[in-house]
This record gives structure tokens, sequence and C-alpha cells, in this order.
């Protein structure tokens, strides 16, 4: 059973850090985007030493316009998408403990940073992002659970055609060798094409591996489809 929130010493997180990297790259190589690995090619992370925020967060600001915003933990969906229109991303400084490499019970440093600061080092991925973080300014609390939701089916765990294959492109699995090789290739879940007008409505779970994947068509078309998901809220807003 896991301690919720259970977390490395600070003597430890270099070496959970490099454990975590050393057994999730081979698969990361295998079955992200070229989107996601290009970011993770420019984003440089260090394989041995668990990212400081201050320094990544410099680096990152020269590198691509975002900012590493460091938070407790998980915060209300309002907040996060006013971050995300700021170009700041939230993320604990806290990483699991190493006898929890498995599962950590909220997004830790590892997750935030090796599965995320990829994808904002990739215009692609920023695209969708902003039109996201776009989308919420204004929305009612309806809405914006369907923003989650949109949100959870694309950059947490969403997967997307390329070519004749179809890869990961969510940080949720970018950062879980066996959610990542389940999401590709286990028989028993369920792929579908990603459609907006469903992920709006279609509930996901935070709490245990995902039943469902939706598959996007690309990141341009997604990004495009993406663009009528708050224009409603953006005229109210002003």
């Amino acid at each position: 059973m896991h301690t919720a929130h259970r977390r490395a010493s600070k003597s430890q997180q270099d070496q959970v850090w490099r454990t975590l990297v050393e057994r999730q790259i081979e698969a990361v190589q295998r079955g992200m985007s070229r989107e996601f690995l290009a970011g993770l090619e420019l984003a440089q992370l260090d394989p041995a030493r668990m990212p400081r925020h201050r320094e990544l967060s410099t680096r990152l600001a020269s590198l691509c316009g975002w900012r590493i915003e460091t938070v407790p933990g998980l915060i209300p969906a309002r907040d996060f998408f006013e971050l995300l229109r700021d170009r700041r991303f939230p993320s604990p400084e806290w990483i699991r403990h190493p006898d929890d490499l498995e599962y950590t019970p909220a997004p830790d440093a590892f997750h935030d940073l090796f599965g995320h600061v990829p994808q904002l080092a990739s215009a692609e991925y920023c695209a969708i992002l902003e039109e996201l973080a776009a989308a919420a300014r204004g929305a009612s609390d309806v809405e914006l659970l369907e923003i989650e939701r949109v949100y959870w089916f694309t950059i947490e765990f969403g997967l997307v055609q390329q070519g004749p294959e179809v890869r990961a492109m969510g940080a949720g699995l970018a950062s879980s060798i066996a959610e990542l090789d389940r999401s590709l290739h286990d028989p028993a879940v369920r792929r579908r094409a990603f459609l907006l007008h469903e992920a709006r409505r279609e509930n996901f779970q935070s709490d245990r591996p995902q039943e469902l994947y939706l598959v996007s068509p690309g990141f341009v078309p997604l990004a495009a489809s993406l663009s009528d998901l708050g224009s409603a809220n953006r005229r109210r807003a002003g």
C-alpha cells in the first residue's frame, strides 16, 4: 500500500531521478511522438541529476519562453490554466520515494519535468497548450471540466497517429513505463479516434491506469480542432 505523497529525501532525489530516467528512456525513445522526442533533445535534461526549478526555469525561458512555477502539489484547474496562459508550468520540487518508483498518487517532479518539459520545448505541443489555456479564460465550472477532460486525453494521456504508427503524446505516458507500453500495445484497452465533442464529455481516471485512450490525427489538426473549444468563452471575456 502506498503512502500519499511519500517523498524522497534531499539526499535521495538525484538517485531517484537517475533511476527513473534510466528505466524510462528506452521506452520513451521507442514509443513517444516525434515532437516529444525533439523537445526532449532540446530540453537537455540531465539524466544523472534532478533539475532544480530556478536554473531549469531560466534555461527554459531562454529556450522557449516558458518558466517553471513551484507549487506544493496539485492546484485548482482554474489556477492551472491561468498559469499556462502566462507560459508558466506548475511543478512541485519533491520527487517520489525510492520505494514508490512505480506509482505516486499525485504528480511529482519526475512526472512534471521529464513528462512535461519536453512538451514545453515543442512548438507543436505549445500550440495545443495555448488553445486549451485560452479556452479556460472565462469558462464556467462546467466548461472548465470539459477543458480538463480534453487536456487529459491529449497532453496527459493522449495518443497520436504518425504515419502508419500510433505513438504516445501524453506526459503521463512518458513518465510511466508500464502505462506507456500498455497504452500502445495492450489489446485489453480501448483506443478510439479523438473527436472533440466526445472528449469533452468523456470521464477520466486519475487514480489508476486508463481504460480508454484517444488517438489524435496529428498535432496540427488537433490544435486546429481546439480553436473552437473556448471561442464563446473568449467572446464573453472580451
